[in-house]
């Protein structure tokens, strides 16, 4: 490890626009209509991405999102998806009386439907399936708030080339979020859980580099010997960043951009043991280092 001698400062944390997670559950609920269940966490915060661009605007309050999801098969009487019409008279061999009814999950026209059609005797009706927990827990994933990472560099104001610099996010927020959905039908409700756990940080430098770190990083202490601490999370700069971008005009402030990503591994689980994997999301925020030479003078 390079050591960052007497030029590491004290850092300087760089705030991404806050965003906070509650615990588990939240205040939402699901509604019936009838043919579809429509459900919500009602989680205030800022969901993460699956697009790797991040969730880094400031958290929202207030209700749930509300999706619906249809329940199928879903079967209703023929003569309310064709009003005028009972469907004729039953296939040749089936239990009479009785009546037709249609699967709702069969889409398209009236003829294409008809593939979705099917005779129950009477006392026989169809019943319908309970919300499936994959669905219903795919729903509390899209929910869950996810914190954008708190970006912290050493030396913090002005690096230098060939001198290790430092980096880190807050470590508050490396650990588990969780959040609940709650789906009901007909046939029952189902509450699904999601969680996503930070995996990794992808740092890009400026440079053309990029440095992955399996953790949120070691925090650089200005009152230990650099002999005495080491981190797993650094980059070295071979060249300054003159040239690079400037937000002011002065060449002199000339800085290399800077993005830290955090991948979180998401899942969900389901009454009766079931669970699975869903899409990772990220979270991602960004900052700029001028990166300077070290002038020697010979006496």
């Amino acid at each position: 490890m390079v050591c960052l001698l007497a030029l590491a400062t004290m850092p300087a944390t760089i705030l991404a626009s806050p965003a906070h997670a509650s615990g588990s559950g939240g205040d939402g609920g699901c509604t019936d209509s009838g043919n579809t269940v429509s459900c919500g966490t009602g989680v205030s915060g800022v969901p993460g991405t699956g697009s790797g661009t991040g969730g880094g605007s400031a958290p929202t309050t207030g209700g749930a999102t509300t999706v619906s999801t249809p329940a199928c098969p879903n079967f209703v009487l023929y003569s309310t998806v064709f009003p005028g019409s009972e469907g004729g008279p039953p296939p040749a061999g089936v239990t009479s009386p009785g009546t037709w009814y249609v699967n709702l999950c069969a889409t398209g026209n009236a003829i294409t439907q008809g593939l979705g059609v099917a005779w129950f005797a009477t006392g026989q009706a169809p019943t319908v399936p309970p919300p499936d927990p994959a669905v219903v827990g795919a729903q509390a994933a899209s929910e869950l708030r996810l914190p954008s990472p708190s970006l912290t560099l050493s030396p913090s104001t002005k690096g230098y080339a060939n001198l290790a610099e430092w980096y880190w996010i807050a470590p508050s927020t490396w650990h588990r979020f969780t959040t609940s959905a709650q789906a009901c039908n007909a046939g029952g409700c189902v509450t699904a859980t999601a969680s996503a756990a930070p995996a990794y940080v992808t740092w890009s430098t400026g440079d053309g580099s990029t440095v992955t770190c399996n953790g949120p990083g070691t925090a650089y202490n200005p009152a230990l010997g650099a002999s005495g601490q080491s981190t797993n999370c650094s980059h070295t700069y071979t060249t300054t960043s003159a040239g690079q971008p400037t937000p002011d005009g002065n060449p002199n402030d000339a800085a290399f951009p800077i993005t830290a990503t955090v991948t979180w591994t998401v899942a969900w689980s389901g009454p009766d043991g079931s669970a699975g994997a869903l899409p990772s999301l990220t979270t991602s925020a960004s900052t700029s280092l001028v990166v300077a030479q070290i002038e020697s003078v010979n006496k």
